[in-house]
């Protein structure tokens, strides 16, 4: 269940909160954090400029470019459409290239 930002809380104080939440309830520290931050772009509305920029800082995109966009992310027979959440990562959605 999401936790919730309280009135006036700063992303510090909150993701600092969160984390010991998720950690509490069985989570390990480095998935805690990713939901976290989730969280906190997610209510906060950060701009896709953002988004982007501050996902590109972070170790987790490991073999993705987002600046030259999603052509080659997946794997052969596979095309890219769009994104999608996958442990609390924004990561390609890979879907079967349909054959007419």
């Amino acid at each position: 269940m999401p936790i919730n930002i309280k009135p006036g809380e700063s992303e510090q104080e909150f993701i600092s909160r969160c984390i010991g939440e998720e950690v509490s309830s069985g989570k390990d520290q480095e998935q805690s954090a990713a939901i976290c931050y989730s969280y906190w772009r997610k209510e906060t509305n950060m701009s896709t400029q953002s988004k982007v920029a501050s996902k590109l800082r972070q170790d987790a995109w490991k073999g993705i470019n987002l600046l030259e966009g999603l052509e080659d992310s997946c794997w052969d027979g596979y095309e890219a459409i769009g994104t999608k959440i996958l442990d609390g990562r924004e990561v390609p959605n890979c879907v079967p290239i349909k054959e007419d």
